[in-house]
């Protein structure tokens, strides 16, 4: 059974786990909404007429009002004739048809997970074995619709599609590989293959590489899970989908609402080992993306607030709650209480079990977007106020956009006195940064214009949260559009792929989720290299800068998460070097950080 504890820092999150059964699901769910968890993983998988907990429990769940992460009540009752019906609105997917007269046909049951009933006799070769196999799944399953469909020959690729921010991305497709001698219409998952030859080794999976394909299994299963309408809603799922022989074109079968992750370690029936071998960050920056995603949605359901004392959507700085709110909804929409406390939550499973799982850490609150979205310098949103005549270093409650618009006029004068600018000109000096190249947190523009002095043929387009910053003169003359106003773990989910991705002095703002996340998804984008520094700051600095400036200015350091990440494969580490950073003048501490730049291999 998933439990997502396994994978992840005990120090970061904590996980515990509890049983929801069928018929007892208001008893069971009663008692561990009693127990006020932070975040309730729901794993449970039942379809209304499967005889463990579903879809009813996890409606009854969602009338409690607890934050909730993964597969909502509508979305798991969806079945493949939802599926299918949805592909024909345009929505730039294909599924397999139902041809008058053409055989084979395949007939499954509409519902249901993991392959149950399907197995080589549900291939029918003539109207007379299909309309056998139906009458023995209707005999078996009396109250469960049947599918009928072309059978489709050719391989069986799998894609995990997950949602991250306001996006929906697809992970690394993976191909099922049977053995050579397999005949091509028996090379496809029944009950069988997927719970007895895939633990026993003879099926396995492979990651596709070639392209035009694997581009565009990732585009189908996009395609396909926009098309059901849950976008928005902290939904992941697995589409598997097959290729068809001869032809190359990519047939939808279905989409799970549930990928088999988070199982325990060596299970060869799980989907983990695409999170294991190809998400950069393994399970601990999955599950942060996941929950990050969720928190930012919440936040984005609740008009008028913004993490951690930063400007609404309606132009008014929010406060940050004090303390544990009464309600964990409340909670965690508002930014983890004070930010320092870590959070628990539950999970919820499969079959006979439901889980809940752990929730969240020591954040710092949750990324908001701007009330019209990303923006371009010059054409600047409304949510971003200019700074007023107060210096906002003397007032506590400042926005990191308040304080760096107030500095922008001088904030390059001040910069090319610290440790870390001397480091960076000799770094951009030594590695290519020709080509593309996305600077997230770019303030006025010190490092693209350093990348050009630096003699690098690069197209530099920038993302930060300060307005005014992106209004510089070296803004202006070292940087191309897009050019964007806005929070860096926000804009990064809805970013494309750069050759080169930046970040320094701004990864202290993050909490580790958020960290995680972001980081996750640079790696994803870059094509050639990332290059990021992390402020080794200390319990003393955080007390200080937030007890003089407030929460909105509150610091993180995220050396152990940056350790605990480690090396994606099929990259390498290039550069780590810890340095002096930079002295502040606010609270007199030196600040010491690492500096480390990862290259493609």
């Amino acid at each position: 059974m998933p439990d997502p504890g396994l994978y992840i820092d005990k120090e970061h999150h904590q996980f515990e786990k509890r049983l929801v059964r069928k018929f007892a699901e208001k008893q069971d769910i009663d008692q561990m909404c009693a127990e006020n968890f932070d975040m309730y993983m729901n794993f449970m998988w039942g379809q209304l007429t499967d005889n463990v907990a579903g879809v009813e429990a996890t409606r009854y769940l969602e009338s409690k009002g607890v934050p909730i992460l993964a597969s909502p009540s509508d979305y798991m009752c969806k079945t493949k004739l939802d599926f299918y019906r949805a592909s024909k609105t345009g929505s730039g997917f294909r599924v397999p048809g139902n041809t008058e007269g053409k055989f084979p046909k395949i007939v499954k049951y509409a519902d249901g997970m993991g392959s149950v009933g399907l197995d080589y006799d549900s291939v029918c070769y003539s109207q007379q074995a299909l309309d056998k196999k139906m009458e023995l799944l209707k005999t078996n399953e009396p109250a469960r619709d049947l599918v009928i469909q072309d059978f489709v020959r050719g391989l069986e690729s799998t894609v995990i599609v997950v949602e991250m921010g306001s996006e929906v991305v697809a992970l690394e497709p993976v191909d099922w590989v049977f053995a050579a001698d397999t005949p091509v219409d028996k090379a496809w998952l029944t009950y069988s293959n997927k719970f007895e030859a895939l633990g026993e080794g003879s099926i396995h999976f492979e990651f596709v590489t070639e392209e035009p394909r694997r581009t565009n299994l990732r585009d189908a299963s996009v395609a396909s899970f926009k098309a059901m309408g849950f976008q928005g809603r902290g939904c992941w799922g697995r589409v598997d989908m097959r290729v068809e022989e001869g032809t190359g074109e990519i047939y939808c079968l279905e989409l799970n609402h549930m990928p088999a992750v988070f199982y325990p370690l060596g299970d060869k029936l799980s989907d983990d080992v695409i999170i294991r071998e190809a998400y950069p960050g393994g399970h601990e920056a999955f599950f942060d993306m996941l929950l990050y995603t969720k928190l930012y949605q919440m936040a984005q359901a609740k008009k008028g607030w913004a993490p951690n004392g930063h400007e609404s959507s309606n132009g008014e700085k929010s406060a940050q709650p004090n303390g544990i709110a009464d309600r964990k909804e409340t909670q965690l929409a508002n930014g983890l209480s004070n930010g320092n406390m870590p959070m628990q939550s539950s999970a919820i499973t499969d079959g006979n079990e439901t889980h809940i799982a752990n929730g969240l850490s020591n954040g710092s609150g949750v990324p908001h977007t701007n009330a019209n979205g990303s923006s371009k310098a010059g054409q600047l949103s409304n949510s971003h106020k200019p700074p007023n005549d107060a210096d906002p270093w003397k007032a506590k409650g400042a926005t990191i956009a308040e304080v760096y618009d107030h500095t922008a006029d001088k904030y390059d004068s001040v910069a090319a006195t610290i440790p870390f600018r001397h480091w960076l000109v000799k770094y951009l000096a030594e590695h290519d940064y020709s080509g593309t190249v996305l600077d997230l947190a770019c303030g006025t523009g010190g490092t693209g214009k350093l990348i050009h002095e630096a003699g690098w043929d690069a197209r530099v387009s920038g993302v930060d949260l300060s307005p005014l910053s992106l209004q510089s003169a070296q803004v202006k003359q070292y940087y191309t559009e897009p050019i964007t106003v806005g929070y860096i773990q926000e804009e990064i989910m809805r970013a494309g792929e750069y050759d080169h991705i930046t970040c320094f002095g701004a990864l202290h703002f993050l909490s580790r989720i958020e960290f995680n996340a972001a980081v996750a998804r640079m790696f994803m984008l870059a094509r050639k290299s990332i290059a990021f520094d992390v402020d080794n700051v200390s319990p003393e600095y955080i007390d200080l800068i937030v007890s003089r400036f407030g929460e909105g200015l509150r610091n993180h350091n995220n050396v152990a998460a940056l350790k605990r990440f480690g090396t994606p494969k099929g990259w390498r580490k290039a550069v780590e070097e810890e340095i002096p950073l930079f002295h502040s003048p606010s609270v007199q501490l030196d600040v010491t950080g690492y500096v480390v730049r990862f290259e493609r291999i």
